[in-house]
C-alpha cells in the first residue's frame, strides 16, 4: 500500500485498518498475516493492495451462488 493510498483511506475514516496492515494484521479479521501463508501469486498481489489474509480474500472474492 503506497502512502497516497494510506492518506486517502485515513481521510475516509479507515485509519485503524491502515494501522493494522502496517503492523502485519489483516484489516478485516485483525489476525496476523504472513506472506508465506498465501497460496498463489494472485493472493500475494491482493495482499500487497489490501493487506487481507488468505481467509478473508477467500470470503470476499468467493463466487456468488456456490
Amino acid at each position: 500500500m503506497n502512502e497516497r493510498t494510506k492518506d486517502i483511506l485515513r481521510l475516509c475514516g479507515l485509519g485503524n485498518q491502515v494501522e493494522a496492515v502496517e503492523a502485519g494484521f489483516c484489516p478485516l479479521c485483525l489476525e496476523p498475516v504472513s506472506k508465506d501463508d498465501l497460496t498463489s501469486e494472485l493472493y500475494i498481489k491482493e495482499y500487497n493492495i489490501s493487506g487481507m489474509c488468505q481467509k478473508c480474500q477467500d470470503k470476499v472474492f468467493e463466487p456468488k451462488g456456490e
